[in-house]
């Protein structure tokens, strides 16, 4: 092995802070790995002589292109995100060339060669090969080039088991493992209700902002999982303050935003920033004839009255309100998605809307408006009914002609420090996609949810081949955990599998993630990382990878066991799961209801206790590193057969009520405040994360302490 001396990274002279960064990642890794202490030099250095053992040549074509052509060849061309790994021979030394198409792309080079070296990057966490291990350079010549280039990940969003109750704290540690599965952008997905953005119109100054839709998760002495939150008496996220004025509230929302895009552009990251012009806080209720309270939680906004003009003088100023003081506050933003809100209100001037699109664009010779309204009435496995999705359609055609309007013709981002800012429409209804290229501005991308789940949208993945995606970018958003399942252990990979195929075959740029609960998704992340980039790789083939490096080869089957069987199992709760664990109020006592648990949420549990079973059997077969992962699924699935078990009982307590037996009511209520209390107790036996901590505090607020006064009330 060489000596500490005998190893150099040689960076070109004109490294930029993220190549930087990434030699010193080399250099973290080969200590960690080898107990190697590397140098690391400039290219005006020059090159190590024969004292140096090896070297690592790292850096772009652009400042290192001379030094690295000198000793291996001819280069080949890359794109901003490809790498090209190479070992030399320069002057009988060993060494590796990194080579990337920009920064980032170097700084993905160095993290493909650590994995290289058996390490495998977990979302909390790296896990390492046992013991120090023997140094080698890889025989490898390769270029890698992504097949999907737009890889992002979601932050911010709602609800306190999701990433909105993470501070940077928590931030920080699950950007850096981004990085090193290389996904290049994150979505600041941020709400018209929360604390980000400040504005003022027609003398009206916006004075009101919430997080998680206003609901408040108390920590007490007697709620289950009590030791997990310190000396806390709320949950909350610690990059605000609690009870803060509005001022107090979004100076910390402000800031917390900026830090976050800082930290993923020193990742190597780009940052999209989303915002809704056409929902506006309840004070300026006044200026909106005819508005109406939003159909979402809480019912904390207010939209534009269904028969609103689509070209409402007042909405449009509103919404130029908005939309300049969201890119003045965030200049460094790289994107501004916009779009409607979740249900399209907004809807009654459809028809003008589309006759002025047409009259601007053409768009009833490549889908006629009748064309388009019945298309929607054919959506298969549409969750809320043709109703939803034809109040969509409409709502969204006005949507489009809004936003048209509002940055072509009134050219609202004149005004603002950005006036090049790039634009993203997030979420237009599928039937509208033939026309959106031909409204859609140069240099503008489409983001799009398709349905809830995974299953959903496959039942329907031909609609992605109605986008031109050669045309415009177009990325697809994956959801990893849906809330509507709620905190139940979910993975997905192989209906992402499918999906990541049919994105290939529809020329879509990538995905997005859409997430609560994190810590069940490492199988998946470590696909998706993989099959951006390998149109070869497969679950199975990633899962036995990711078992073999982090827990060992010995409980292969039975860590396989275990993701077959969620698989299937979430499979099963994507179709008849909606709602079931969804976090809110009601969550378990809506489930006191005088009918029998659905069979399929009864072979759900039977899923759960077969990965259960081969959990258990993959404990004492795991490597001493491994055996923390195999516990964490443990502790998961022992939580959902016991939350199962508990809406199981909660039925039939009910059941029972309603036949007049009030003895045996009071039982099985006794029995699902035991099996709740047990089940929690197991999950935070395992809590990795906030996001598990916020799932936790909201069962005790919305499952453990409902039931404790049912209990009380039967009494």
């Amino acid at each position: 092995m060489p000596n500490k001396e005998n190893v150099s990274i040689v960076l070109g002279e004109t490294a930029d802070e993220i190549e930087k960064f990434a030699a010193a990642e080399l250099q973290k890794y080969l200590r960690i790995l080898f107990g190697l202490d590397a140098d690391i030099t400039t290219g005006k250095s020059g090159i190590p002589g024969s004292s140096s053992d090896v070297i690592f040549l790292a850096g772009t074509r652009e400042n290192h292109s001379a030094m690295i052509e000198t000793r291996c060849g001819k280069l080949p061309s890359l794109t901003d995100q490809g790498f090209l790994l190479r070992k030399i021979r320069p002057h009988g030394q060993n060494g590796m060339v990194l080579l990337g198409g920009s920064p980032r792309a170097v700084l993905w080079a160095v993290y493909d060669l650590v994995e290289r070296w058996g390490v495998r990057y977990l979302l909390h966490e790296d896990a390492f090969p046992e013991g120090p291990g023997h140094f080698h350079l890889p025989d490898i010549d390769s270029v890698q080039e992504p097949g999907l280039t737009i890889r992002q990940w979601r932050v911010i969003n709602d609800f306190a088991c999701g990433p909105e109750s993470w501070g940077m704290e928590h931030y920080r540690p699950v950007i850096d493992q981004l990085a090193k599965l290389k996904f290049n952008r994150i979505l600041l997905a941020v709400w018209p209700w929360q604390p980000f953005v400040h504005y003022e119109y027609g003398g009206i100054k916006r004075r009101s902002a919430w997080l998680w839709f206003d609901y408040h998760y108390p920590i007490t002495e007697d709620m289950v999982g009590r030791e997990l939150y310190g000396d806390e008496d709320e949950f909350w996220n610690p990059d605000f303050p609690r009870q803060a004025s509005y001022e107090e509230l979004t100076a910390a929302g402000q800031a917390h935003a900026h830090n976050l895009m800082e930290y993923a552009h020193e990742r190597g990251m780009e940052c999209v920033l989303t915002t809704t012009l056409t929902e506006f806080t309840p004070e300026f209720a006044p200026l909106l004839t005819g508005s109406q309270k939003v159909h979402q939680l809480g019912g904390l906004t207010i939209v534009p009255g269904a028969d609103t003009d689509v070209d409402d003088p007042t909405i449009s100023g509103l919404a130029t309100s908005i939309l300049q003081a969201t890119i003045n506050t965030y200049p460094e933003a790289d994107f501004i998605a916009f779009g409607m809100p979740e249900f399209r209100q907004w809807s009654g001037h459809y028809e003008r809307a589309w006759e002025a699109l047409d009259a601007k664009y053409g768009i009833e010779k490549i889908r006629p408006l009748e064309d388009t309204l019945q298309a929607s009435g054919h959506r298969t496995g549409n969750t809320d009914g043709e109703e939803r999705a034809l109040q969509e359609v409409k709502g969204d055609i006005v949507g489009v002609y809004f936003y048209d309007r509002l940055l072509k013709d009134l050219q609202v981002t004149r005004d603002t420090c950005r006036p090049d800012m790039r634009f993203i429409y997030n979420s237009v209804a599928e039937e509208l996609f033939p026309v959106m290229p031909s409204v859609l501005m140069p240099g503008w991308e489409i983001m799009n949810i398709v349905d809830y789940t995974a299953q959903r949208v496959l039942k329907r993945r031909e609609v992605l081949g109605e986008f031109p995606g050669r045309r415009i970018p177009a990325t697809l958003i994956f959801t990893l955990h849906d809330d509507n399942v709620g905190v139940l252990p979910q993975l997905s990979t192989g209906s992402f599998h499918e999906l990541i195929q049919a994105l290939r075959q529809y020329d879509w740029a990538g995905f997005s993630t859409r997430y609560w609960l994190v810590a069940d998704h490492d199988p998946c992340m470590a696909y998706l990382a993989k099959a951006a980039w390998d149109e070869t790789a497969t679950p199975q083939l990633v899962y036995q990878d990711q078992i073999k490096m982090v827990c060992g080869e010995d409980c292969m089957k039975e860590m396989l066991d275990v993701f077959r069987e969620l698989e299937e199992v979430t499979v099963m709760l994507e179709w008849y799961g909606m709602g079931l664990t969804f976090p809110v109020p009601g969550m378990i006592m809506k489930h006191w209801t005088p009918d029998p648990m659905k069979q399929e949420l009864v072979e759900a549990r039977q899923g759960y206790r077969r990965a259960l079973s081969a959990a258990r059997a993959a404990l004492p077969k795991a490597k001493a590193p491994g055996r923390d992962e195999v516990k964490y699924w443990i502790g998961r699935l022992d939580f959902g057969i016991g939350f199962l078990d508990t809406i199981e009982a909660v039925r039939n307590g009910a059941i029972a009520e309603s036949e007049g037996n009030q003895e045996e009511a009071m039982r099985h209520a006794e029995s699902g405040l035991i099996l709740v209390r047990d089940a929690l107790a197991a999950y935070a036996s395992v809590a990795r994360d906030q996001s598990d901590r916020g799932a936790i505090a909201e069962m005790n607020e919305y499952v453990y302490r409902p039931l404790k006064a049912k209990v009380e009330e039967l009494k």
